[in-house]
């Protein structure tokens, strides 16, 4: 069992992350893979520093699966941090807490509203990043707006339209999608034709997806402003999305057709046996066995 929670049962696996920060608080990558130590309650080095297994999952956050022997103390353990952002070196020390083997029923299980568990893997992660590079930019999602700092220097500040949260969502769904018009596949991330062959068609699924849920909060903040006899109509943003979408809508589902009619899956769980060998001899003892004479 693996929680991503900042509790765990001994001999259970705890996810540990951390976030890279700047001077501007913004996520950046640090120059190297960050190095974590983990320090049990006793004051016990469990696992050295070391860079080994931290994966990095988006800009500027790292990933790290630490499984806790069944043996170990329970009480709150210590996973120590090291990075290096831009030259200068940074720590921080997290802390998590290992229960005992009575205390599974309270702390294991998902409750409604908790947030989802998914650990993708490395492979995985690659590809997720090839497609969100491409829709980030077909969205036009990095935007940046001029502001000034507390110094009063002028500074530009990244203000994208979608989280990154919610554009992997909408690529989920894009494949999910893929997966299921017109017959069912089971195709991953991690496949490279996915990225690779496949990719404007699921970058253009999340598109789509992404288009429709900003097209609702557009048409909310379209409301004629008036003031001193100064009267403003915001542009008719959520029609332009509409539009959008009544044309894309219906040509993305014409071309998913397209794509997986020349895909053709073994069939999972149900279908007919065929021998298609030209002997004679294998096809006389197919109808033998369903009591068949031609």
């Amino acid at each position: 069992m693996t929680t991503t929670s900042r509790q765990v049962i001994v001999g259970k696996t705890v996810i540990l992350e951390i976030d890279v920060r700047d001077a501007r608080g913004n996520r950046i990558d640090a120059d190297a893979q960050p190095e974590v130590t983990v320090i049990d309650s006793q004051g016990v080095v469990r696992r050295q520093s070391s860079s080994n297994d931290v994966i990095r999952i988006q800009e500027g956050r790292y990933r790290y699966a630490y499984t806790v022997p069944p043996t170990a103390p329970t009480g709150i353990w210590i996973d120590h941090w090291e990075a290096s952002v831009n030259g200068f070196s940074t720590e921080a020390r997290l802390s998590f807490v290992v229960l005992t083997a009575s205390a599974d029923i309270e702390v294991a299980g998902d409750q409604i509203g908790d947030d989802p568990r998914i650990v993708y893997s490395e492979a995985e992660i690659i590809g997720i990043n090839i497609l969100l590079g491409c829709l980030q930019n077909r969205l036009k999602n990095k935007v940046e707006v001029e502001s000034t700092d507390a110094y009063g220097n002028l500074e530009y500040v990244e203000c994208s339209v979608f989280t990154l949260d919610e554009l992997t969502w909408f690529l989920k769904c894009s494949l999910s999608e893929f997966n299921q018009t017109p017959h069912f596949t089971d195709f991953t991330f991690a496949d490279e034709f996915i990225y690779q062959r496949y990719g404007h068609i699921i970058v253009e699924g999340a598109f789509i997806l992404a288009v429709g849920a900003q097209m609702l909060i557009e048409a909310g903040r379209e409301f004629t402003i008036t003031d001193n006899g100064i009267t403003m109509n915001p542009p008719p943003l959520s029609t332009v999305l509409n539009n959008e979408l009544s044309h894309f809508v219906n040509r993305h589902t014409e071309m998913l057709k397209y794509i997986k009619n020349s895909i053709k899956p073994r069939p999972t769980a149900f279908g007919g046996f065929r021998v298609l060998a030209v002997s004679p001899n294998y096809m006389r003892l197919r109808h033998l066995r369903q009591r068949r004479i031609v």
